[in-house]
């Protein structure tokens, strides 16, 4: 692996940064099941709230539409201002999804110096009618890149149970795998050619540092299926090859992203909070470092 590519996932995305939170990672574990003990005292996945605790949700679909790792931290301490190495009880757990998850495990690993990257794909062990859409975060051992599950504190995911949305895109293009067996739910409607799609275009841009929100959409995303043309087919196939090996060629990989208008992260994305069922255009450009700030 080229010392070009781990100094590159070393450091710190505008989203993944804490800013003027670092302190807080301070004196905090260094190994894999103590981190994902500090991201278990601080996050809950809204499918639990609006499963068990709906009544928690009350003013507080907004947590979920938080794409930096420093206001997120900050929403933390507003809900419990104690070390983030104690565990909250269910009410002041911050209520998001899994790539929150994911993206602070990358941040925590980032800021211990260690190689690691959001990679958004699909969990063959969520649901059983098909791969659900899920969000892991990876990090260089030393020799190899190891999947982590924060949210479901799994540690050293195998890729047969989590295919990361390239590979995904390539089972269903050149393997004949059903696009339907990709999806975001059970229903037919949330699942196919659109999902895969979209996970791809998401899976690039976190390659590329930028880890967006799983239901930011920008680009190529905005299309109907019924309109994706042979020439965006061909970008996607494109874009699904350095996904699937994304070290390869990493320089490619990374020039290919910034030369596509299509594909990568736009001034202005569009986010369907699912939690509240809002749709609002937000203006990422400071977050993402496009302009200065």
């Amino acid at each position: 692996m080229s010392d070009a590519l781990l100094n590159d996932y070393r450091a710190h995305s505008p989203i993944t940064d804490p800013k003027n939170h670092a302190a807080l990672f301070e004196n905090l574990p260094t190994d894999l099941p103590g981190l994902h003990q500090i991201i278990q005292n601080l996050l809950i996945h809204n499918w639990k709230i609006r499963k068990f605790h709906r009544h928690l949700l009350e003013n507080r679909t907004h947590e979920y539409a938080i794409r930096r790792i420093e206001p997120l931290l900050t929403r933390i301490l507003e809900l419990d201002n104690q070390p983030l190495s104690v565990k909250r009880p269910t009410e002041k757990l911050a209520i998001i999804d899994c790539r929150h998850f994911a993206t602070l495990l990358c941040a925590l690993l980032r800021h211990q110096g260690i190689p690691a990257r959001v990679r958004c794909g699909f969990a063959t062990y969520l649901e059983k009618t098909h791969y659900q859409d899920h969000w892991l975060c990876e990090y260089w051992n030393g020799s190899r890149w190891v999947m982590e599950d924060p949210d479901l504190v799994m540690h050293d995911v195998p890729p047969d149970q989590f295919i990361t949305a390239g590979r995904a895109w390539l089972m269903s293009t050149k393997e004949g795998i059903d696009p339907n067996t990709f999806g975001y739910s059970p229903e037919a409607p949330e699942r196919g050619w659109w999902c895969l799609r979209h996970d791809l275009i998401r899976d690039l841009a976190s390659l590329n540092k930028h880890e967006m929100l799983s239901s930011d959409v920008w680009g190529l995303m905005h299309k109907d299926e019924k309109d994706i043309s042979a020439a965006d087919r061909e970008l996607l196939d494109n874009a699904a090859t350095f996904i699937a090996a994304p070290d390869e060629n990493f320089k490619a990989m990374q020039a290919f992203y910034n030369s596509q208008p299509d594909l990568r992260v736009s001034p202005t994305v569009t986010l369907y909070n699912y939690v509240n069922n809002t749709v609002s255009h937000d203006d990422v450009t400071i977050e993402l470092a496009l302009v200065k700030a």
